[in-house]
């Protein structure tokens, strides 16, 4: 049921923001505070809701740093079988972020959805965002080269650099557009 699981994450991730003030800390800071919030609470809910929230987190980190269009839970048109946690719209180099709190295995899945939309969007950035180190991060590099371009652990301070990186950029608001660009349109029978 994805509609409990994510109000649940919401109200959760509602109560921790209100107690926290991440004005004055760099992303990595806000992500530490907001999780050792998360671990605090005493009957935590499932791994889903846990995931959730990561990701409201991770989005609360963009809007931080002035990140003012960005998409969540996106599918993005002529990418299939995708859906990115947070999607970030640029003409030629747009941004996928795909949260995961524990990527074991999981980031095969971020490096397919990153791989579909390297084929549509050569020059877009991919980002693998985990709350905890990788073991053999490197091998995962070797086996993902044209895909994932950064592994990045949220509560470190490579994070803050890659919330730096990622602001360079002027995001815009994705315009729906037809699949056709050209072409006379042509109806039998109508």
């Amino acid at each position: 049921m994805p509609h409990m699981r994510d109000s649940m994450a919401k109200r959760v991730y509602e109560r921790v923001i209100a107690e926290i003030d991440g004005t004055d800390l760099y992303p990595h800071e806000f992500v530490q505070a907001m999780m050792h919030a998360w671990n605090q609470i005493r009957f935590p809910p499932d791994r889903s809701v846990h995931g959730r929230y990561f990701e409201y987190v991770i989005g609360e980190t963009l809007a931080q740093n002035g990140v003012k269009y960005m998409y969540y839970q996106a599918d993005v048109q002529h990418v299939p079988l995708a859906s990115f946690d947070w999607f970030l719209y640029h003409e030629t180099h747009p941004v996928s972020i795909s949260c995961k709190t524990k990527a074991r295995e999981r980031w095969k899945q971020a490096a397919h959805e990153a791989f579909a939309l390297k084929q549509v969007y050569v020059q877009a950035v991919n980002y693998l965002v985990t709350i905890e180190r990788l073991a053999a991060t490197d091998d995962r590099k070797i086996l993902a080269p044209q895909t994932i371009d950064h592994f990045v652990v949220a509560n470190e301070q490579e994070y803050t650099e890659a919330i730096d990186d990622i602001t360079q950029r002027e995001y815009v608001e994705a315009v729906d557009q037809s699949p056709i660009r050209r072409g006379n349109f042509v109806a039998i029978g109508a």
